[in-house]
């Protein structure tokens, strides 16, 4: 009977060692997974960045859709300004320029071939947010007054809300402010940083 009643607080033992393990790496393995979706979702918000610096260098404005910057990665062509000569140390670039030691020349290059160059891009997912079943960025453009001066700006968010939504008590344990998201950009000051920089 001794026996018995041992092998059975064994099992009981066990089954709460199990029990108080799962209950510790609950948050962690939550953490983890947070952190692989955040990356990604980080990486595709800096990829629209880099598309809208692009597009803002190319028209003096940024865009508010999303379907349009991808079409001007597909599409469109941006101005590369190469310089031909090298210049002295005695001289500035200006100097350089003004007597013909070092000549400009503007090259036209396509959008796809300079933008977004990791291998395989795939240009037409850039809307969509990640682990989201086909949620599109939050985006808006437009311009801010400064001084006298009319600013261009943009932002671009992705909801927790959205690509939290698949894992159990996401809410209990997600610490960033659900509100804001993860975003680049802002439409209330001049800056192109992201929330998470």
């Amino acid at each position: 009977m001794k026996t018995i009643i041992q092998i059975g607080l064994a099992i009981v033992i066990l089954v709460l060692v199990y029990f108080i393990y799962d209950s510790i790496m609950e948050p962690v393995r939550f953490n983890q997974e947070v952190a692989r979706r955040e990356a990604m979702i980080v990486q595709r918000l800096k990829d629209i960045r880099q598309v809208q610096v692009a597009h803002r260098s190319r028209y003096g404005l940024f865009n508010s859709d999303l379907d349009s910057l991808v079409q001007f990665v597909k599409n469109d062509s941006l101005a590369v300004i190469r310089a031909i000569g090298s210049v002295p140390d005695t001289l500035t670039e200006t100097e350089a320029v003004r007597l013909g030691i070092v000549q400009r020349d503007t090259i036209w290059v396509r959008a796809k071939d300079s933008l977004l160059t990791r291998t395989r891009y795939p240009i037409d997912s850039l809307p969509y947010v990640p682990f989201t079943d086909g949620k599109r960025f939050e985006m808006d453009a437009g311009k801010i007054e400064r001084g006298l001066t009319k600013i261009p700006v943009f932002e671009a968010i992705a909801n927790p809300r959205d690509f939290m939504k698949d894992i159990d008590r996401w809410r209990v344990y997600y610490t960033r402010d659900i509100e804001a998201g993860l975003r680049v950009g802002s439409m209330i000051e001049a800056s192109i940083d992201g929330n998470w920089e």
